[in-house]
């Protein structure tokens, strides 16, 4: 079942219920714009500025306006607002742990069109080397509403990535949102995949192509920061572990959640599945690009079934 509306405007519509109520509600834009958006310009201009493509400028802006009391988010790619604008988030943000909110859109291969300068898959992992910050991956319409509330109601710097496009829906609520995972997928086998935002949508497909006594439960990583390792590390317990996500391994979800396990003593396998660090210079669509870097659908099916035949029958001490 799907979400019939674009996760961009998913994020922008629950946040304009926020800026109706709330005049210290300000949205800053580098020029960049979704439908949602658009209706917060048009209803409440005195609340929203678009300060041009200058993503730097916009973050120490919203430096400014936070430590005047305002609730700030800014938006823009991915790539332009993290990797850009990264020393100002350390510094004009994080360091002062401003109630700022940065919003990217374009995880991965999104933009796969555009070519490597929009492709999100070192952000990740960059915004969650800064102190102070949280790091939320969107998964579908549904939790991405959830995630406004989190953002509104939760204080300091937070960084969310959100997708482009309608997806298929993966939660029905957003009750259980603070704990920063969701098990979307459960089965009685002892192997586990652990995935995040766009590569859970692929995962939940991929997993039901599998027989039934073997196929793996599936939990979704939304927040990427601060990781929820005691219960994350529980859940794995006595399980087969594989990671997958769209993202470069150096940093990504995978290198924390292993190393999370190895220091919670975890005796079973554990492998990652991601995007070989590089640079891909291919331009094409997101699929296409997904079965450029062996991340498409029976890349998935075909690793993890390995992983599941070469760990089936051997025990772990």
């Amino acid at each position: 079942m799907t979400n019939a509306v674009d996760m961009r405007d998913a994020f922008f519509d629950r946040l304009y219920e926020y800026v109706a109520r709330d005049g210290n509600v300000i949205v800053l834009t580098a020029d960049h714009g979704a439908f949602g958006l658009k209706k917060i310009e048009e209803d409440y201009p005195a609340q929203y500025l678009n300060t041009g493509i200058c993503e730097q400028n916009m973050v120490s802006v919203a430096g400014g306006l936070a430590a005047s009391g305002k609730k700030v988010y800014i938006y823009a790619i991915n790539n332009f607002v993290s990797l850009r604008t990264l020393e100002h988030v350390n510094v004009d943000v994080c360091s002062m742990n401003l109630d700022v909110n940065i919003i990217g859109v374009g995880a991965g291969f999104t933009y796969a069109t555009d070519g490597p300068t929009h492709q999100g898959l070192q952000d990740m992992a960059a915004m969650s080397n800064l102190p102070n910050i949280s790091v939320y991956n969107a998964t579908d319409a549904t939790q991405t509403k959830g995630l406004v509330d989190i953002s509104f109601h939760q204080q300091g710097p937070k960084y969310f990535r959100i997708e482009k496009g309608v997806l298929p829906r993966v939660y029905t609520s957003t009750d259980d949102l603070a704990v920063g995972y969701k098990t979307v997928l459960e089965n009685p086998s002892n192997f586990v995949v652990l995935s995040t935002g766009y590569m859970t949508n692929v995962c939940y497909k991929v997993l039901n192509a599998f027989d039934e006594n073997v196929r793996p439960s599936l939990v979704d990583i939304f927040r990427i920061r601060p990781l929820n390792v005691e219960k994350i590390v529980d859940l794995c317990k006595e399980k087969n572990v594989v990671t997958v996500e769209e993202n470069l391994h150096s940093g990504g979800l995978g290198e924390k959640i292993l190393a999370a396990l190895k220091l919670g003593n975890h005796k079973f396998a554990c492998t990652t599945i991601a995007v070989e660090d590089g640079f891909y210079f291919q331009f094409g669509t997101r699929d296409q690009l997904h079965e450029k870097v062996k991340l498409g659908p029976s890349n998935i099916f075909s690793k993890i079934e390995n992983f599941i035949q070469e760990n089936l029958h051997e025990e772990k001490n």
